[in-house]
């Protein structure tokens, strides 16, 4: 990069002798002062008296503001540091665009001694001139993209961030570079570098003329995986995962969102994907996958709390390598003070369709109502998950009972899920959502014939700097012509609590068990939706109004809607996000708090 100031009656130096000189004398102040210890107390007191939008960078980087606390400073090092304070001024004011710059260095007690009792007050009154403005910013491409891609050339001109009549600084003519040239290297042309920029300044007119020639170099294809520090999982686990096809165009999103799905995977600690930028190799480069692999086993367990389930503990158990093929084995055992799940599942890894196997049994009791409910399940599952969304072709079998009744179906279902949101455990923007269906013959090992739908979303829509509206809503429906408590439970539905209808306990809204008020049995039909809004006071803490309404019912011409509106302090705790409510329920016509950790999609 080159950069040049035109010669004014006003200012003989070049910017880069500014530079220059102000390095040499950082330099020599270092050498100076290199070695002293650090003192608390001033040895003599400094004022910069500058405009606001300069004077941080000057009290942050002046010499004689920063080592004024220096112990070992003498009186010929303080006369040298006044000496060299209006060049230092100059070569950092310039780099912010101000070149007319008028500095003066007074001090009042000027016969006192950094010893003596009455310190020495120096002040440093900066004073700006006109600020350089961009007079022009020309952008030259060079290279084969001109050939097989001109309108992008043309866009990249065109979103150049530097514009004329804009202030010019060092750092936006720096950052535009490094912008540009990140825009131009993300696609297909990796090896793109600028042969020549320049910034010619002239402060007499307070203007600044720039200037880069960008070379495109060679159009980048992707080849096949390399990939390093596999020792104990088959490298197929990692090309499976890949969903980049050979011979496809460089692109630096595609290369990332595959670190990604490498990193979710529980075999490895860290990884690294990239592509040389070697011009020589620009066709079918190979993907370089760098791994630090995981041990093979894992144990660990939390302690938690929650309104909706009280208390709780989980222990979990993983094996990571089953059968020494990357197979997946867990297992995990809930204890809530109104619950209790046990889960053990096994899993291939990813096949080459991005498709993996697993066996699931699960066996949980639920004393969150009353009656009681306790489910067993095994199931074999056929599941596809690839960077937003996921699919599962399952096959369960479920066995419930709730109080006295009991129940069981052959379930065939599909579910499907996708999230897109700018972050997971922090979203403002964005949606999530899953749908399923599946359905039991009592022909087939069921005890009832029946068809069930469930979908739930979620809206993420952001507001002014930091806030932003969360709208939700989900449905649900089991259609049979049986009764319908031959349904297994687990199938139904509930409403209420913390990720539902706020201002009702977990799971209080459904229907009437046998005329009993307290007693509470799920329902055929659900549906509920929420609006939130929350507003954020600083990056930790924030606070929250919103709205819930919706109902359980068997009968979809009768039914009452519940409603729970209230407000809540969010927290973004170092485990994640913890949300404190308190919800006014009607017709309940009672104040519930609400606790939760997480992000619940």
């Amino acid at each position: 990069m080159k950069l040049f100031v035109h010669p004014s009656s006003q200012n003989k130096h070049t910017l880069q002798s500014v530079l220059r000189r102000g390095l040499s004398r950082l330099a020599c102040a270092v050498m100076l002062l290199m070695g002293a210890p650090l003192a608390w107390a001033d040895n003599y007191k400094v004022n910069v008296d500058a405009p606001k939008e300069v004077k941080s960078i000057l009290d942050t980087y002046l010499d004689i503001v920063r080592y004024r606390t220096r112990e070992d400073i003498r009186d010929e090092y303080l006369d040298y540091l006044v000496d060299q304070t209006p060049e230092q001024v100059a070569s950092l004011l310039a780099t912010m665009g101000y070149f007319d710059v008028r500095t003066e260095v007074s001090e009042d007690n000027k016969n006192s001694s950094v010893k003596d009792a009455e310190k020495p007050n120096i002040t440093v009154k900066v004073t700006l001139g006109q600020r350089v403005v961009v007079d022009s910013a020309k952008l030259e491409v060079q290279g084969l993209i001109k050939e097989q891609d001109p309108k992008r050339v043309g866009t990249l001109e065109f979103d150049w961030s530097l514009q004329e009549d804009e202030p010019f600084t060092q750092n936006e003519w720096s950052l535009s570079k490094t912008l540009l040239l990140r825009k131009i290297q993300s696609e297909a042309y990796a090896a793109a570098r600028f042969v020549d920029t320049q910034a010619f300044i002239e402060p007499e007119k307070k203007t600044a003329k720039l200037s880069a020639k960008l070379d495109s170099g060679p159009y980048f294809t992707l080849g096949e995986i390399e990939a390093t520090g596999l020792r104990r999982y088959p490298v197929k686990i990692v090309n499976n995962v890949n969903v980049i096809k050979v011979g496809e165009a460089y692109n630096r999103n595609k290369l990332l969102n595959l670190q990604k799905r490498l990193q979710d995977l529980p075999y490895f600690s860290s990884v690294l994907v990239d592509v040389g930028q070697n011009p020589d190799e620009a066709e079918l480069a190979p993907i370089k996958v760098q791994v630090v692999e995981l041990p093979t086993q894992n144990f660990n367990g939390l302690v938690g709390y929650g309104t909706d389930a009280g208390f709780r503990t989980n222990v979990q158990y993983s094996h990571y390598n089953v059968f020494k093929r990357g197979w997946i084995f867990d297992s995990r055992y809930d204890w809530e003070q109104k619950q209790r799940t046990g889960t053990l599942s096994l899993s291939t890894p990813q096949n080459a369709n991005h498709y993996q196997w697993s066996v699931v049994g699960k066996t949980e009791l639920d004393r969150t109502v009353d009656p009681n409910t306790n489910t067993a399940q095994i199931g074999l599952h056929y599941s596809r998950k690839l960077e937003h969304a996921s699919i599962s072709y399952d096959l369960d079998y479920f066995n419930s009972k709730l109080g006295d009744l009991r129940s069981h179906a052959t379930v065939f279902g599909v579910s499907w899920a996708k999230n897109k949101v700018d972050d997971p455990s922090f979203p403002r923007k964005g949606y999530a959502i899953e749908a399923s269906v599946g359905g039991a013959l009592k022909s087939l090992a069921s005890s009832a014939t029946f068809l069930r739908a469930y979908g739930r979303f979620r809206y993420f829509i952001p507001f002014k700097k930091d806030d932003s509206l969360l709208l939700r809503a989900e449905a649900g429906a089991v259609v049979t012509k049986d009764t319908l408590y031959n349904v297994p439970s687990s199938l139904l539905f509930y409403a209420g609590g913390s990720s539902s209808i706020r201002g009702y306990a977990y799971q209080s809204i459904g229907n009437t068990y046998r005329n009993s008020s307290s007693s509470v049995l799920p329902g055929q039909f659900l549906a509920t939706a929420s609006a939130e809004y929350t507003h954020w006071f600083n990056k930790s803490w924030g606070a929250a109004v919103f709205y819930d309404v919706g109902t359980v019912s068997n009968d979809l011409t009768n039914f009452g809607l519940y409603h729970g509106a209230g407000a809540g302090v969010r927290w973004r705790s170092p485990v994640g996000p913890i949300h404190f409510d308190l919800a006014y329920g009607y017709p309940r016509k009672k104040l519930a708090p609400h606790i939760s950790i997480g992000i619940l999609f």
